[in-house]
């Protein structure tokens, strides 16, 4: 015989408590606790990350192979200022703009990993996968907020930046808590602003990362990267909360009495 108890508890904080300002942040405790995750899961969330990557890489050459004909173009622009011309910056942006929505559902794949590191669950390669099932409302959410920050950094860069912040949460909101595109960039919105200075000051300590990472011929990106996706669920995670399910199984055997009360935890996203 075979009994299953299965109990839905919220870990970190809440929609309602994200809308009220009553989340605790602090950066010291958000980066140490996300190079944890990064340092013990390093060798498993690796290939999730190299492959977002290559396909990033890969919609960023054929949009721009699609509109230059030829992408060396920008390298001769580079060494021949005088072959650069508005073409090629048109095509950068279109190709830039491209990579960040079709790529939307494989970046979500990993949102979701980091953010099952932190609720201290495991996750495998594959499980990058898991964001294709949002693909739809991922790929609005990304297209409309890029909009939004286009529109705004003609008006004033600054204000690109805010809702670039603003909207971080969205696809996580998305995936974790099934909130429609439109309604989760509202919510993150919303949340952000509660302790906007407190998240621009993580997020700019992750940049600076990002910049002198680049510096060194690129190689310390391979832990830049994902402490930067487990910076976002911790973040997440104490904004917003993670939902998890306690599976409790009772099992009864005349043979074997010691599978009695086994428990886990699974993160269904």
């Amino acid at each position: 015989m075979n009994n299953d108890i299965e109990k839905d508890f919220n870990l970190g904080g809440s929609v309602e408590r994200a809308l009220s300002g009553d989340y605790e942040l602090k950066a010291g405790d958000v980066f140490k606790e996300a190079w944890g995750y990064t340092i013990k899961n390093f060798l498993s969330f690796s290939p999730a990350i190299i492959a977002l990557l290559f396909v990033q890489l890969g919609i960023f050459y054929i949009a721009l192979k699609l509109q230059l004909g030829n992408p060396g173009m920008i390298l001769d622009a580079l060494t021949n200022p005088e072959a650069f011309d508005s073409r090629i910056v048109e095509a950068i942006f279109v190709a830039n703009f491209s990579y960040e929505v079709v790529s939307a559902p494989i970046y979500a794949g990993v949102s979701l990993m980091a953010m099952s590191h932190a609720a201290g669950l495991q996750t495998k390669p594959r499980h990058i996968a898991k964001g294709l099932q949002f693909t739809i409302p991922v790929i609005l959410a990304t297209l409309f907020s890029l909009m939004l920050q286009g529109i705004a950094g003609m008006i004033l860069p600054f204000l690109s930046m805010y809702l670039s912040l603003a909207f971080s949460n969205s696809i996580l909101l998305i995936c974790e808590k099934r909130i429609p595109p439109m309604q989760s960039l509202l919510l993150s919105l919303r949340a952000v602003n509660k302790k906007i200075l407190v998240l621009a000051g993580i997020y700019l300590m992750v940049t600076l990362m990002f910049v002198v990472a680049a510096m060194f011929y690129g190689i310390g990106l391979i832990f830049v990267v994902p402490f930067f996706f487990h910076v976002k669920g911790i973040v997440y995670r104490n904004m917003f909360g993670i939902k998890l399910k306690i599976v409790a199984s009772d099992q009864s055997n005349d043979d074997d009495q010691n599978n009695n009360n086994k428990s886990s935890q699974v993160f269904d996203a």
